[in-house]
């Protein structure tokens, strides 16, 4: 699916290809500048979780378990690169770094903190509808949902978006926020920033809007007003 991606550097496309293999997820999101018969490959990422369930209260969960991911970026004509591979045995992430610069190389593990649902920030559409979480919070339209977002983008994130802390694990909750022109919204609170996702009834993603990073994902020729 390509849609338009607007941020304070411009407007680009937005690549985003989603396939189940087996029982895993595989989602590749990049962003492109178009330059006449060429094109710009700005950024892109690849993740890969896998679909099971966990023992909670006596009951099992279906639950998505981020495993892998890759991701790559160019910054001032520069790449960056950052590989995490799940350890379930010390429920961390491994995670390879690949940059110009010392402090981007090497390699360095991440503990899981506690917690139900984990979700690669690129993959949430999917990772949140697979965990039940938007049916969940659709049933339950004044609460809003824990999980964990993790920033497959990592730790290159912090220089690419304002005020996102220092962490790979960020903790984060997804509320219904009702419907509008027949597509049901989402908002996902993390740190402490508001990101709104529009949803078709069906789940497929349609449209998001992170006001406070000044970014727009959208069909092509369609935006998202503030007051939506």
């Amino acid at each position: 699916m390509t849609y338009s991606y607007l941020d304070s550097g411009g407007r680009f496309s937005y690549l985003r290809d989603l396939k189940f293999v087996g029982n895993k997820i595989i989602s590749r999101n990049q962003i492109i500048n178009p330059k006449g018969s060429e094109t710009q490959v700005l950024e892109k990422s690849i993740m890969v979780s896998r679909i099971g369930s966990i023992q909670h209260s006596k009951i099992r969960l279906l639950t998505v378990r981020p495993e892998a991911s890759e991701y790559i970026v160019w910054l001032e004509g520069k790449r960056y690169v950052s590989r995490m591979q799940l350890n379930p045995k010390k429920k961390n992430f491994s995670i390879e770094l690949e940059g110009p610069e010392t402090r981007w190389q090497g390699t360095r593990e991440e503990v899981f903190p506690k917690g139900k649902y984990f979700c690669f920030f690129g993959q949430l559409p999917e990772c949140l509808y697979h965990n039940s979480l938007l049916k969940n919070a659709l049933s339950n339209k004044t609460r809003r949902l824990d999980f964990y977002v993790i920033w497959e983008s990592y730790p290159f994130v912090q220089d690419i978006l304002m005020k996102i802390g220092n962490k790979l694990f960020a903790p984060a909750t997804v509320k219904f926020d009702g419907e509008i022109q027949g597509l049901l919204r989402y908002v996902v609170e993390v740190e402490g920033q508001v990101v709104l996702y529009q949803f078709t009834k069906t789940f497929e993603l349609v449209k998001v809007a992170w006001i406070s990073q000044g970014i727009t994902i959208a069909p092509p020729g369609e935006e998202i007003a503030e007051d939506e």
